[in-house]
């Protein structure tokens, strides 16, 4: 069993498009995401909407991470508060 990929090896997975990172990024981040948004979105359908748009916004923008700025998991949460605030 291959141990997680770092943040920088997940980046760099995204951005080459490698499947492998789309697996990453759902193993190491969704369930933790899941619970960031299910703090503010009761409904566990709606929750997992914004989870799966959240996930599909960081692999298709990845390049928009600037890890001087924040770290990947507060990017990534900052994504999904947009989205349940209505998108954009």
């Amino acid at each position: 069993m291959k141990a997680a990929l770092s943040d920088i090896e997940l980046i760099q997975a995204i951005t080459t498009r490698d499947p492998a990172g789309a697996k990453a990024l759902y193993d190491q981040y969704a369930a933790t995401l899941f619970k960031v948004i299910c703090c503010s979105v009761q409904n566990r359908q709606e929750a997992e909407n914004v989870l799966e748009k959240t996930l599909l916004l960081v692999w298709n923008n990845i390049n928009d991470y600037h890890r001087q700025d924040k770290r990947l998991l507060l990017w990534m949460a900052s994504i999904a508060r947009r989205q349940m605030l209505g998108g954009n």
